[in-house]
């Protein structure tokens, strides 16, 4: 989101609300005409089973997905997402069971942090965790998948291991960095035969407090169809840990506390370090418990798993620290809110684009502020993320400089790669309607959809479209797929989104949903709709090579 230093005015916690410009008027009206929304249309399990190769068996799927006429099996053999999702899985991961507490932050009961945001399969991990007051405390792995619908599946458990209370961190006066610095509580060794995934470490001390620790298992030599990447630096973009109303910092105004920077003059931090726990998800991030403005991932991870696709997961930051990796897949999705980047992730994703990687957008805001990454004080690599927002505050003027990428400094704005950017927060944060625009497309093949269509409740928190101003996608087929009417939150403008899809010279396919909360219409109770689910698993099935589309 636009920072609240910049043209914008903040309520709620966490939030920063984002007002264009008046030169940013639509590029077309949008319609007034909402047909009804259609029927949904179901598949039964037997057609469920073929659309997804038999890669959950044993899972009820009808009613999931549409008729596909188009697609053909994605799945040809058994891949290690099809097989992790046969294990038994657990619901003890989620927070606030039964005779459980989440920690809070004010009170510290238990938190903690990794060592890093990921680690390759075979390497080792360091937990930083304090406890107050001293006592023993556990730790119990999970890996977040489907597991017929259980969420997760329970690898290891740890402990019990004697905690400490570790120092009270405090902020740099110039820069607001909160770096904590504690000691590791517990290394762990990730063994070779666990699937690449998104883990959840539940920390509960003697008296049934929680908290989470969140990071990636990768597999570096994986050559899987499909890379989901988790926006970590987003996630610490918004962590104002410690959130006790008093210390506490974020790249925001809303949730920093404490005395003004010497830097900037305001709250908020210009310096963010990744040696913190997260202060939102119940320690997660914005992995889960964040609703309603986060879980984008969580759902996203469900069906995807669930649909069997061949996928492994790194992190933006492996993005930033190894970019080349994106070439060892066919398919690179971004999901949610991926709102911050450094220059060699953008570089990264832009030359994965160009030499034929496909790219897919499930989220919004993506690609709005350029960062930049420094070592921690133990000088230990990519720890700390800067982002200054002004070009005027930042002692570095160069390409890398930490302003918005549309800017007229770096001219690099995010539709020319992503196909659409940002435009607003939805009123209220309330979603509203996705409106079907050019359903002949190929990304809607199966679907029923027809112009005019509407998913209830799809476009929010933030929105995206198309800008005539702005550096257009390169190639051909360029198309907008949806045009969804909305009202400026805080400011009863009208504004619209757009999804759309566009194929690079190179042949690659690039897809934005327009929306954050894309997920939900996958995955989320009260928002779930089978025509989303299949335009979906077109866009996937394309990158996979399971279908071969037509031009639109």
């Amino acid at each position: 989101m636009k920072d609240s230093k910049t043209k914008s005015r903040i309520t709620g916690e966490n939030k920063a609300q984002y007002a264009s410009s008046e030169k940013n008027t639509p590029a077309e009206e949008p319609s007034n005409k909402w047909p009804k929304k259609l029927a949904s249309i179901k598949l039964s399990r037997l057609q469920a089973l073929q659309v997804f190769g038999g890669a959950i068996v044993g899972t009820a799927l009808g009613g999931l997905l549409p008729s596909c006429n188009t697609a053909s099996n994605p799945i040809t053999t058994s891949n290690p997402i099809e097989i992790e999702n046969q294990q038994a899985g657990s619901s003890d991961w989620q927070m606030k069971r039964d005779g459980y507490k989440v920690s809070k932050d004010i009170e510290g009961r238990i938190k903690g942090y990794a060592s890093a945001t990921s680690v390759n399969k075979g390497g080792q991990i360091d937990f930083h965790v304090t406890v107050n007051p001293a006592q023993q405390f556990t730790i119990d792995v999970y890996r977040m998948g489907w597991y017929n619908g259980q969420g997760g599946r329970l690898l290891q458990n740890i402990g019990p291991l004697d905690g400490i209370t570790q120092p009270k961190p405090t902020p740099d006066p110039t820069t607001g960095l909160i770096d904590c610095n504690w000691s590791s509580s517990y290394t762990l060794t990730v063994p070779d035969t666990w699937t690449s995934g998104i883990y959840l470490a539940v920390l509960t001390n003697e008296k049934n407090f929680q908290n989470y620790i969140i990071f990636v298992v990768r597999d570096d030599a994986s050559t899987a169809a499909l890379l989901y990447q988790l926006s970590i630096a987003t996630y610490q973009a918004y962590n104002h840990y410690p959130n006790d109303k008093t210390t506490g910092k974020s790249l925001y105004e809303i949730g920093s506390y404490g005395a003004p920077i010497e830097t900037t003059g305001a709250q908020a931090a210009v310096k963010v370090s990744f040696n913190r726990p997260y202060s939102s998800g119940a320690g997660s991030g914005k992995f889960v418990n964040a609703f309603p403005t986060g879980d984008w991932d969580r759902h996203f991870v469900n069906w995807i798993e669930k649909s069997g696709y061949d996928v492994t997961y790194s992190t933006n930051l492996d993005t930033h620290q190894n970019g080349a990796a994106l070439n060892n897949h066919r398919g690179f999705l971004s999901v949610g809110h991926d709102e911050y980047w450094s220059q060699q992730m953008y570089d990264a994703v832009e030359s994965a684009r160009d030499s034929g990687v496909h790219l897919a957008f499930f989220g919004s805001n993506t690609c709005y502020w350029q960062v930049r990454f420094e070592p921690d004080a133990n000088n230990v690599p990519d720890r700390t993320m800067v982002c200054y927002k002004e070009a005027s505050r930042d002692p570095v003027q160069d390409s890398t400089t930490t302003v918005e990428w549309r800017d007229p400094l770096l001219n690099r704005s995010e539709q020319g790669l992503v196909g659409v950017q940002q435009t607003a927060v939805v009123e209220n944060y309330l979603n509203t309607p996705y409106i079907v625009k050019n359903s002949s497309s190929w990304v809607y093949n199966g679907t029923g959809f027809a112009d005019g269509d509407e998913v209830p409740g799809l476009v929010g928190y933030e929105a995206d479209r198309y800008f005539s101003e702005y550096t257009q996608p390169p190639g051909n087929d360029y198309t907008l797929l949806s045009q969804s009417p909305l009202v400026r939150n805080e400011s009863d403008i009208v504004d619209y989104s757009n999804s759309s899809i566009y194929k690079a010279p190179s042949g690659a396919w690039v897809f934005a949903s327009g929306t954050m909360q894309w997920s939900w219409g996958l995955d989320m109770s009260g928002v779930v709709d089978s025509r989303i689910q299949q335009t979906t698993a077109n866009i996937l099935n394309t990158f996979t090579g399971a279908i071969a589309p037509s031009s639109d």
